[in-house]
C-alpha cells in the first residue's frame, strides 16, 4: 500500500510555482532579513540598557582585611542626569531607524524575487521567439531546397534562407544559455532549485498607479538616524551640567582586636550633587564629535532626498515609456504578420524574393522581441516605483501574482 502511493504520488505531475510560492522559499533563508533582524534586536538590548541607566541600582560589596571585614548594601538612584536621558532617546531613535532599515530589507527582499522571476519569464520568452524564428527559417529553406532541385529557385536563395536560419540557431543557443543563467539566478535566490514556474500572462501589464505620498523606508531609516545623533549631541552639551542622585548604604563591620571580635552596623543616605569643574577638554571633544556625526547624518538625508525626487521622476516616466513602446510594438507586430504573407503570396507570384520574405520574418520576430522586454520593463519600472514611495508591500506581489494565474480574455 506504501509503495503504490509513492508511486502515485511519483507520477502525479508537479503544481507550477507561482511567485508567492518562490518568494516565501527566499523568505525563509533570506540572509539580508536575519540581519536586519538581528541588528534590530540588537539595538532593542541597547535600549533596555539605556533605560536601566536611569532606574535605581543595588550592589553587594564585600571586603576583607587583616583587621575588619565589612560587608555592606549600596543603593543608587539618579535623580537628575541630562545625559543619560539624551542618550535614551538616542537610542529610541536609533531602533526607529532599525525597524525602518528591517522594513527596507523585507521590501528588497520581495523586490528581488519579483525582479527574477519577471525576468525569468521574459528570457523565456525570447528564447521561444528565436527557436520559432528557426522554425521558419528552416522551412523557409527547406521549401527553397525543393524548389532549387525542381529548377524553380536559385542556389543563392536556398543558401540565403540556411545562413539566416543558422544565425537563427546561434541567437537561440545564446538565449537558451541566458535563460539557463536567469534559472540559476532565480534559485540561488530561492535557496534551492525552482521546478515548474508558472508564466507571466502575454498580455499583461502593470496596473495605473493612483497618485500617493510618497513613504521611502530608505529615508525614514536616514532621518530616525539623524534625530537620534541629534540627541546624542544634546547629550553631549548636557554632560558638562550638574547631576544629582541619591545614595543609600547599609553596611555591617566585622573587628577583630586583641583576640575579641566586634560587630557594628551603620545606615545612612545622602543626595549627591556632582558639578563638572574641569575635564582636560573631553567633554568639549565629545560634542565636537557629535556635531560632526550629524552633520554627516544631515548630508546623507539631504541626498536621500534629492535621490528620491529624482528615482520617482525618473520611474514614473519611464513606466509611461514603457507601456507606449508596449502598445506601439503590438500595433507594429499586428501589421508584420500580415507583411510575412503578402511577402509569402508576392514570392509565389513572383514579385517579391527570398530576401523579401526572410527579412519580414526576421522583422516580425524582432517585433515580437520588443513586444516581450516592453512588457518587462514596464513590470520593472512598476515594482521600483512602488518600492522607492515605500508601497511595493505583499499586496502588490499578489497583484503580480494575479496576473500570472489569469488567462487572457476572449477577443470578441
Amino acid at each position: 500500500m506504501k509503495l503504490a502511493l509513492i508511486v502515485l504520488l511519483a507520477m502525479t505531475p508537479a503544481q507550477a510555482m507561482d511567485l508567492l510560492a518562490v518568494h516565501e522559499r527566499a523568505r525563509q533563508q533570506a540572509p539580508g532579513l536575519r540581519a536586519a533582524e538581528a541588528s534590530r534586536a540588537e539595538q532593542q538590548a541597547r535600549l533596555q540598557a539605556a533605560k536601566a541607566q536611569l532606574g535605581p541600582q543595588l550592589n553587594a560589596v564585600l571586603q576583607r582585611s587583616d583587621s575588619a571585614s565589612p560587608a555592606s548594601l549600596q543603593f543608587t538612584q539618579p535623580l537628575f542626569d541630562a545625559t543619560r536621558w539624551g542618550q535614551r532617546g538616542a537610542e529610541q531613535q536609533r531602533l526607529q531607524s532599525r525597524e525602518a532599515e528591517t522594513r527596507v530589507a523585507d521590501q528588497q527582499l520581495r523586490h528581488e524575487s519579483a525582479r527574477l522571476y519577471l525576468q525569468w519569464h521574459a528570457q523565456a520568452q525570447l528564447l521561444q521567439v528565436q527557436r520559432d524564428l528557426v522554425k521558419a527559417f528552416q522551412d523557409e529553406a527547406t521549401r527553397m531546397a525543393v524548389r532549387h532541385r525542381e529548377g524553380l529557385a536559385a542556389a543563392v536563395d536556398w543558401r540565403q534562407s540556411q545562413s539566416f536560419q543558422w544565425l537563427a540557431e546561434a541567437n537561440a543557443r545564446g538565449a537558451a544559455r541566458q535563460l539557463q543563467a536567469e534559472q540559476e539566478a532565480l534559485a540561488a535566490h530561492a535557496g534551492g532549485r525552482v521546478e515548474g514556474i508558472q508564466p507571466l500572462r502575454a498580455e499583461a501589464l502593470p496596473p495605473p498607479l493612483s497618485p500617493t505620498e510618497a513613504d521611502s523606508l530608505s529615508l525614514r531609516a536616514l532621518q530616525a538616524e539623524q534625530s537620534a545623533r541629534s540627541n546624542e549631541l544634546t547629550a553631549a552639551r548636557q554632560a558638562a551640567w550638574p547631576t544629582l542622585g541619591l545614595q543609600a548604604q547599609s553596611q555591617r563591620e566585622l573587628k577583630s582586636a586583641l583576640g575579641a571580635t566586634t560587630t557594628r552596623t551603620t545606615k545612612d543616605w545622602s543626595l549627591q550633587l556632582r558639578i563638572p569643574l574641569w575635564d582636560s577638554g573631553s567633554l568639549s571633544a565629545g560634542r565636537d564629535a557629535a556635531r560632526a556625526r550629524l552633520a554627516a547624518q544631515d548630508a546623507a538625508v539631504q541626498l536621500a532626498q534629492r535621490e528620491l525626487a529624482r528615482d520617482l521622476a525618473t520611474l514614473a516616466e519611464r513606466l509611461n515609456a514603457a507601456r507606449e513602446q508596449h502598445a506601439i510594438a503590438q500595433g507594429a507586430l499586428t501589421a508584420a504578420a500580415q507583411t510575412v504573407a503578402a511577402m509569402r503570396v508576392g514570392q509565389e507570384q513572383g514579385s517579391r524574393s527570398t530576401s523579401d520574405v526572410l527579412n519580414a520574418l526576421q522583422l516580425e520576430a524582432q517585433l515580437r522581441a520588443l513586444v516581450v522586454q516592453a512588457q518587462l520593463d514596464a513590470w520593472q519600472a512598476w515594482i521600483a516605483l512602488l518600492a522607492a514611495q515605500g508601497h511595493f508591500n505583499e499586496s502588490s506581489l499578489q497583484t503580480i501574482n494575479a496576473h500570472l494565474q489569469q488567462k487572457p480574455e476572449p477577443q470578441p
